[in-house]
């Protein structure tokens, strides 16, 4: 594998699978290092925003900017070597560079007016805004979908969708314009509508999205973007809605996606 597909940060990554034990007082490599070390081993533009213990003992955690992402690497004390790739907690699974990512690009208030305005249609009237990001020919997003439109229409949130296509599904981006351009909304977007109207509007909401999104770090979908600033990725099941909505006090489904 070259240098340069490692550059995707993640995308592809090595699974780490640790029992952490908690932060430890490691001695981290100067940002200078690492950014030279970064300079010269990938030969791109990569800024070090931050550098710290990782919770995993002897491991550094690097926070990086990528092509306006906010992106985590990991090195040994030294900076003698730097390690793409997730690690989980092997306690619980949970994975905890997917969580610090999430964190580093959490939405601001002025993200979540943009949001506002990328935003395709609404679903309900009642309820916590939830923006839910979602592509018409993703099976793992109709199963999203049936979750929260079900409670949106039962007034427990207010869905916001975002319509983000993704590149490998052919006529995908084509199908979100029309929904957007004929105004087809929740119907369209489940039936699989698709027409030759591919409208300016509709093609800049949709390029808009893309692009903010990427910029936040979201690049698969379903992803759930709560008015707090956190977002998830993944399926969540109806419980781990309603808990992360406050809704219900059931505390038997701790994880909650799939």
């Amino acid at each position: 594998m070259s240098v340069l597909s490692y550059l995707t940060l993640l995308l592809a990554p090595f699974f780490f699978l640790v029992q952490v034990q908690g932060c430890l007082a490691t001695d981290c490599p100067s940002e200078e290092t690492v950014q030279q070390e970064l300079k010269k081993t990938f030969k791109k533009d990569i800024s070090v925003v931050k550098i710290q213990p990782s919770l995993v003992s002897e491991l550094c955690e690097i926070q990086v900017k990528f092509k306006g992402q906010n992106r985590i690497l990991y090195t040994d004390p030294k900076g003698e070597f730097l390690i793409t790739g997730f690690i989980f907690r092997s306690s619980d699974g949970i994975n905890i560079t997917k969580e610090a990512i999430a964190d580093l690009n959490r939405f601001t208030d002025s993200d979540l007016r943009r949001l506002e305005d990328l935003a395709a249609f609404t679903v309900g009237s009642k309820g916590e805004v939830v923006y839910f990001v979602t592509d018409p020919q993703c099976p793992y997003c109709k199963k999203a979908e049936e979750i929260v439109t079900h409670m949106a229409e039962a007034e427990e949130l207010q869905l916001k969708i975002l319509l983000f296509p993704l590149g490998f599904h052919k006529g995908a981006k084509e199908q979100c314009i029309s929904v957007i351009c004929d105004n087809k909304g929740l119907e369209g977007l489940d039936s699989g509508y698709k027409s030759e109207n591919q409208c300016h509007e509709g093609k800049t909401k949709i390029e808009d999205t893309l692009r903010f999104m990427k910029q936040k770090g979201i690049t698969g979908v379903p992803t759930y973007i709560f008015t707090d600033g956190q977002y998830h990725s993944g399926v969540l099941k109806e419980k781990a809605m309603k808990k992360r909505l406050g809704l219900s006090k059931d505390e038997t489904d701790q994880k909650g996606s799939e």
